[in-house]
């Protein structure tokens, strides 16, 4: 295109007037013995206009040392009395110094030789020997600008073009081309990617090494295609080497949106937004886009599946082999995933990276309150790294904030978080914290309205870490598990949550602390510990299992095994004991063993059995097949009806 600008800024007047003023010089000044008076002094040429001289086939050849510089011919000149000076079959060579030879020829011409101003007609074509050639009806001359208002056509190099009209300021060397312009590179090679541009006007300014091109304008380059009210085309300054692309106004930027046949450039992808400009690398092809919203963000949107929509302030669209291989976006970035189940991320820087291979979006880093949303789940951290191939997104944050995800109304929160939306599943590391409740009638991972959490209340939970399979509704604690709802606690070193609480079981130095019972004027708990516990809500129990210890203050209930039943208000009703069953009471100093043992806690009745059953405190001891602890009445029954009673208890009632 910059050999367009120098042929007609430059060569194409100099050709021009030098041609048609040699001729009107050598017309009245060399005696050629073709010259010879009118016969009427008038002619259809310029009616009105008194002839003064005529000749018939003029031919010149001019030399400067020697070398041939310029030839010249013409079927007929005729000189006017105003000035104006009409010639007819015009033709003209200039011979450079570089070996460029340069061809001019017309049907008709005139030149004013007082005003300098003059036109060819008929037809006006320019030929060089570099494969430049330029075709337009007329051409006029006033002797500062070079205009037409008709169809000019060129061919430059690979180049071929066509606009409504012209206007050349030669002096300020700037180009004008108008009515709509046009211009197509064609390829060189095999493999590479013809280039379209065109705009309603265009302007060459030679001086600054610079295309623009104005209203509508559109280029076209294989899968790319640009549309603006405004393109300027930057080059070095040999005119070589196209060195940037910048446009404002109605930006509408399409990239692979038309590949070769066969060839997968992962999809179109398409800009929206008020400017932007290129980056360019050292072979001339466009490396990078920037784009940017003024009135308004700008606006991406790339093909899936699924379909991503895009806004942000600013866009960097990177390019390797005419596909694009990241996409960066800045401030207020909003990307909506469209499709069955959508998806929603905010954040305010974004970086997608493209896969080499398929050339679709298969990473993202999002950083700067970023935030997740969709049908089931939405999250929050200072920055997470999306997986796109994968379906996984790492959560991460800044020392003293915490990622969080809402998942089904459970609430996790952690130093990092990694989730997967469509396989629903959770990976938290670092001062955990969850919340587990039972909202609405979608199932889920819960905990609350169990034996074990009775409210109908979140159960709140601390873990180092934690694993969750919302889709097999699993949730599995791990590292200083400590799990609460209002006053009953747990204490594990993991805690694993089945369904909506079906099943919650712990695992290692376990503690509880349970407040329900049917006491209403009971202010301490009933404490216990194991090596594991399984509390089941459908069977209305919580067994525990390894070096148990129950404490309903002031007595100790151990054994190897136990569990808690309870009742339909989820209360505490009785506790079972077996293996190695011992019983304590602080107050009264007695002490009970046995293999088995059934604390009634509503009733305040305990009964040790065993072969034998045993019981001591300091009036002596006892042992039976069975023993009853009668707490309210503070009085201790042997029951053996098949064994002998043995002992030296001494009763004080």
């Amino acid at each position: 295109m910059q050999r367009v600008v120098k042929i007609l800024k430059v060569v194409l007047p100099i050709l021009i007037v030098a041609f048609l003023g040699y001729i009107y010089l050598s017309f009245n000044h060399a005696k050629t013995p073709h010259r010879k008076e009118p016969a009427d002094g008038e002619t259809s040429a310029r009616p009105g206009d008194k002839s003064v001289a005529k000749s018939e086939k003029f031919h010149d050849v001019q030399t400067i040392g020697g070398r041939v510089v310029m030839e010249i011919a013409a079927t007929r000149v005729v000189a006017f009395e105003s000035r104006w000076n009409t010639l007819e079959g015009v033709s003209m060579t200039i011979y450079r110094a570089n070996g460029l030879t340069y061809q001019l020829s017309c049907p008709n011409a005139e030149f004013n030789s007082d005003t300098k101003e003059s036109n060819a007609k008929g037809g006006v074509k320019l030929v060089s020997s570099d494969g430049v050639e330029i075709h337009t009806a007329e051409i006029h001359f006033d002797g500062n600008r070079l205009t037409n208002d008709i169809p000019v056509q060129f061919r430059i190099d690979r180049w071929n073009g066509n606009a409504g009209a012209l206007d050349l300021d030669v002096a300020g060397e700037t180009l004008k081309l108008s009515k709509q312009v046009t211009a197509a590179m064609t390829p060189a090679q095999p493999n590479e990617v013809p280039m379209t541009l065109q705009g309603a006007e265009s302007i060459f300014h030679r001086r600054e090494n610079t295309v623009t091109f104005n209203n509508a304008v559109e280029m076209n380059r294989g899968p790319e295609h640009v549309k603006a009210d405004f393109v300027i085309g930057r080059f070095t300054q040999d005119h070589s080497r196209l060195i940037g692309l910048d446009g404002n106004g109605n930006v509408n930027i399409v990239m692979s949106g038309n590949p070769a046949p066969g060839e997968d450039l992962g999809g179109r992808k398409e800009i929206f937004c008020d400017n932007f400009n290129t980056e360019v690398g050292p072979d001339g092809q466009i490396a990078a886009i920037n784009a940017r919203g003024a009135a308004t963000q700008a606006h991406a949107i790339l093909d899936g599946p699924p379909k991503r929509d895009i806004v942000a302030w600013t866009f960097r669209v990177a390019l390797a082999n005419r596909a694009v291989h990241e996409l960066k976006a800045d401030t207020q970035v909003v990307m909506k995933e469209l499709g069955p189940a959508p998806r929603d991320v905010k954040a305010e820087h974004v970086t997608v990276n493209f896969n080499p291979a398929t050339h679709r979006a298969s990473s993202a880093y999002l950083e700067g309150g970023f935030h997740y949303t969709d049908p089931k789940n939405t999250a929050s951290a200072f920055r997470a790294n999306y997986d796109i191939d994968g379906d996984r997104i790492l959560l991460t944050t800044d020392p003293g904030w915490q990622a969080t995800v809402v998942s089904d109304g459970n609430v996790l929160k952690a130093k990092q978080i990694e989730f997967s939306p469509r396989a629903q599943t959770a990976r938290a590391t670092g001062s955990v914290i969850a919340e587990l409740a039972s909202k609405g009638k979608q199932p889920t991972v819960s905990a609350d309205a169990t034996n074990l959490f009775p409210a109908g209340k979140p159960v709140y939970v601390n873990s180092d870490e934690l694993m969750m399979r919302q889709a097999n509704r699993v949730a599995v604690f791990t590292g200083n598990v400590r799990a609460w709802q209002e006053s009953n606690t747990l204490l594990a070193n993991e805690m694993q949550v089945t369904g909506g609480g079906d099943q919650i079981t712990a695992k290692g130095n376990v503690r509880t602390l349970l407040y329900n019972t049917g006491d209403p004027k009971r202010t301490v708990p009933v404490k216990s510990t194991s090596d594991q516990m399984i509390a089941r809500k459908n069977d209305r129990r919580i067994d525990l299992t390894g070096n148990v210890s129950i404490v309903d203050t002031p007595r100790t209930l151990k054994s190897e095994k136990a569990a808690f039943f309870f009742d339909d208000n989820k209360k505490i009703q009785r506790i079972e004991a077996e293996n190695n069953v011992n019983v304590a009471d602080g107050t009264t100093q007695r002490k009970g063993t046995g293999d088995k043992a059934v604390y009634q806690v509503d009733k305040k009745m305990i009964y040790v059995s065993g072969s034998p059953a045993t019981m001591t405190d300091p009036s002596g001891s006892i042992a039976g097949q069975q023993i009853v602890f009668d707490l309210t009445r503070n009085r201790v029954q042997v029951v053996s009806p098949s064994e002998e009673t043995k002992g030296t208890y001494k009763h004080s009632g």
